[in-house]
C-alpha cells in the first residue's frame, strides 16, 4: 500500500479521487492529513477538527468488483475494520450507529464516507473517508463528541494508528464476505426501542432490527408492522442535535 501524509488538504477524499484518475499505479493508496479545510461526511455533511489532533484519512481499495447495490456491504466492512483498529486501544463499549457512525460509550468517536468508483453498474474501486477524534479534548457545541484520549485518559498516537487501519481497511474490503453477525453484534440499539423522528417532523417510537443489504434501516412499530428507512430520512431523537 502506498501510504501519503499531508500537513494541509481541502479533503483527502478529494485529494485521493483525483490521484486514482491520474494514476493507475497503485491498488491500494492511504493519504491522512493534519487538517482539512473542507472535510466532509456522508451527504455532504461537514466534519470539523482541530489541526493535528485527530486521524483524517483516506484509502483507496481498487481491482474488486461489486454490483452498484451492495456498496452498503463496504460501509460494514470499514465500520468493522474500524472496531478492529480501535479495540486493542481499550477504547470503551464501542459500537457502531447506523448508517455511519463509531460510538464510544454513546457517544461518537468517528465517522465513515464510502465513495464508489464506478464502471457501469460494478463498483471497480472504492475511496474510503474516515475521521476518528483521537487525542482532540474539546467539541464545542457538539455535545455527542467523544476521542480517543477522552475514553482513556492517555495521548495517542496517531501515525500508528492510521497506519493500522489503513492496513485493516485492505484486508476487510478484500475480504471474500462481510462478517454480518458480527456486524449486528455491534449496531447500536439492536432490539431495542427508540424514539424517532421523520424528515417531516413526526415522531414515533420504534424497535430496531437491523440493517437490509441495501443499508436502510428496519424498525419495528408498536403495532408489528415493519418499515424501512433511508439515511437522513430518520434521526434518532437522542442525537437529533449533535
Amino acid at each position: 500500500m502506498l501510504i501519503i501524509k499531508l500537513s494541509t488538504i481541502d479533503s483527502t477524499n478529494a485529494f485521493l479521487k483525483q490521484w486514482v484518475q491520474q494514476t493507475k499505479a497503485h491498488n491500494a493508496i492511504a493519504v491522512k492529513a493534519g487538517y482539512q479545510t473542507h472535510g466532509t461526511g456522508r451527504m455532504g455533511s461537514k466534519w470539523y477538527s482541530e489541526k493535528d489532533l485527530n486521524l483524517l484519512c483516506s484509502v483507496y481499495i481498487g481491482g474488486i468488483s461489486i454490483d452498484n447495490s451492495a456498496i452498503f456491504e463496504i460501509n460494514k466492512r470499514v465500520c468493522l475494520a474500524i472496531l478492529d483498529t480501535l479495540t486493542p486501544q481499550n477504547i470503551p463499549a464501542l459500537q457502531i450507529k447506523w448508517p455511519n457512525d463509531i460510538l464510544s460509550a454513546e457517544k461518537k468517536i468517528g465517522g465513515v464516507l464510502v465513495e464508489p468508483i464506478l464502471r457501469g453498474k460494478q463498483v471497480t474501486g472504492v475511496v474510503i473517508g474516515c475521521g476518528i477524534n483521537v487525542n482532540q479534548l474539546d467539541f464545542p457545541n457538539l455535545p455527542c463528541a467523544s476521542s480517543m484520549r477522552t475514553a482513556t485518559g492517555k495521548l495517542q498516537d496517531i501515525e500508528v494508528l492510521f497506519e493500522s487501519l489503513a492496513a485493516n481497511i485492505e484486508s476487510t474490503v478484500r475480504a471474500s464476505s462481510t462478517d454480518n453477525s458480527r456486524y449486528l453484534d455491534a449496531l447500536f440499539g439492536l432490539n431495542q426501542a427508540f424514539s424517532f423522528e421523520r424528515v417531516d417532523g413526526t415522531s414515533f417510537s420504534a424497535t430496531i432490527l437491523g440493517v437490509a443489504e441495501d443499508g436502510k434501516l428496519k424498525i419495528k412499530h408498536a403495532d408489528g408492522a415493519t418499515e424501512l428507512f433511508e439515511e437522513k430520512k430518520l434521526v434518532f431523537t437522542a442525537f437529533a442535535h449533535c
